[in-house]
């Protein structure tokens, strides 16, 4: 979006002027939803109430676009709309149709003023028209669609191939169940550092100063947070616990460590999984590799939070490259692929229009490669978990059975509900597959390889 100086300066105090420039981020920026506002609220001088009502309408529209866009369609007449100008109008109308708190006049005419002043006065012209009329009409009906693909598509504001795709998979009750959670607000959770406190101590911690946290029905690790995120907290500070999706949590306690293992994480960062793991471990160690630069430094910030900078060693480098500067091999091997997010689609949900069948197979040689070398890292009889935030089956059990095609030497070792799994999220083969609608958390899927001794 191009920002006019006097829109900069005049419309800097508007609220609904900053939602606009954090969705023209989303939408011509390529940023994920979540990155953005992390980073907006984190600058912010606005007081509470006002952060927390940007946050409902920046995730709503996006999370919305398509549904949106259903309903404004009319109005506009098949005019070319720039995209700063349509997501103005998404905003807008998201606010008309899902809240309540905000009286339609006062929506229309700080849309109407935007307008004008970062655009020109027959654009203030057009939103206005666009608005008033819209609100002079009934909802358009979305029941009348007949293809019941687009009609659940623009129902739950997802991309057609995705809602066909899944509907392959999925009963229709499930499916409808598997669309409507995409569009609920996420939970915050968080793990214990277990070398620092229990489950019960850290419930029995924020009970005690007012802050409602309930134990997570899947991870004997995590915590789950009514609203308030825990990161200001005195045992986050001191690296009692950590920011980690449930469904994630469930990774690291499949290697099975004892303690002692030499430990490789192809794909560490941003490292919940890697403080994770290096929590599990005593005098054994962890290889932590990277790409990113960047998000390595993020994980060493939570490894030296958290006092677990002896246990990991980092590395900046193309996992495909890296040869380790030992001869022995790893005892277990952690490789959380590159994926195509379609488990996060609830807390970045940009993922439902982004994708499509093209970078999915893009994505799926990558993983092909990477568990290639992760298999030649790994010792006989040692313990391979891959995972991924996708439920596209290509990426997952679709690879699994690919790789093991390729490797008699490899087998599936089934994970068990012993281990601490809930029955609903164990496949017949032994996977672990997260549904969200199920417990609530990011879409996930684990499974678990064992390298044959001969």
């Amino acid at each position: 979006m191009k920002v006019k100086a006097k829109a900069k300066h005049k419309l800097k105090s508007y609220l609904r002027w900053d939602m606009l420039y954090i969705l023209d981020k989303i939408d011509q920026g390529g940023e994920y939803s979540n990155v953005v506002l992390d980073r907006y609220i984190q600058n912010s001088k606005r007081d509470q109430r006002d952060i927390d009502l940007l946050v409902r309408v920046v995730y709503g529209s996006v999370q919305r676009r398509k549904t949106l866009d259903f309903l404004i369609e009319p109005y506009i007449q098949g005019k070319k709309v720039e995209s700063w100008v349509r997501s103005l109008l998404r905003m807008s109308v998201f606010q008309m149709v899902y809240l309540d708190r905000i009286p339609n006049y006062a929506i229309v005419d700080e849309a109407v003023t935007i307008a004008k002043t970062n655009g020109h006065q027959g654009l203030g012209k057009f939103v206005n028209g666009v608005l008033r009329q819209f609100m002079r009409h009934p909802l358009r009906s979305i029941e009348l669609i007949k293809d019941p693909i687009k009609r659940l598509a623009i129902t739950y504001s997802i991309d057609d191939w995705l809602v066909e795709y899944f509907s392959k998979h999925l009963s229709e009750e499930s499916l409808e169940r598997f669309l409507a959670s995409l569009n609920e607000e996420p939970l915050i959770s968080a793990r214990i550092n277990p070398l620092k406190i229990t489950q019960k101590q850290a419930i029995d911690w924020f009970n005690l100063r007012g802050m409602p946290v309930e134990g997570s029905p899947i991870s004997s690790f995590g915590l789950r947070f009514e609203k308030k995120t825990p990161i200001h907290s005195e045992l986050f500070k001191e690296g009692a616990l950590t920011i980690q999706d449930e469904s994630s949590m469930l990774v690291a306690p499949l290697g099975q460590l004892k303690g002692h293992e030499k430990v490789l994480d192809v794909c560490a960062a941003p490292g919940g999984k890697a403080t994770h793991i290096a929590s599990l471990l005593d005098n054994g160690h962890l290889w932590a590799l990277d790409i990113s630069q960047r998000k390595l430094k993020i994980l060493a910030d939570h490894l030296d939070r958290m006092n677990l900078s002896d246990r990991v060693t980092v590395h900046a480098t193309d996992a495909l490259k890296y040869s380790p500067d030992f001869q022995d091999l790893f005892d277990v091997i952690y490789l959380d692929a590159p994926c195509s997010g379609t488990g996060l689609m609830r807390r970045k949900p940009e993922i439902k229009y982004r994708k499509d069948q093209t970078s999915i197979d893009s994505l799926c040689q990558i993983q092909d490669q990477l568990l290639e070398k992760a298999a030649s890292l790994l010792k006989p009889g040692g313990r391979l978990i891959y995972s991924t935030c996708s439920l596209v089956y290509e990426e997952n059990e679709y690879q699994v059975q690919s790789f093991l095609k390729k490797h008699s030497n490899f087998m599936i070792d089934p994970v068990k509900e012993e281990e601490g799994v809930p029955k609903k999220l164990l496949t017949e083969e032994g996977y672990v597959r997260v549904w969200p609608q199920v417990y609530h958390t990011d879409g996930f899927f684990i499974s678990r390889f064992i390298k044959s001794k001969d």
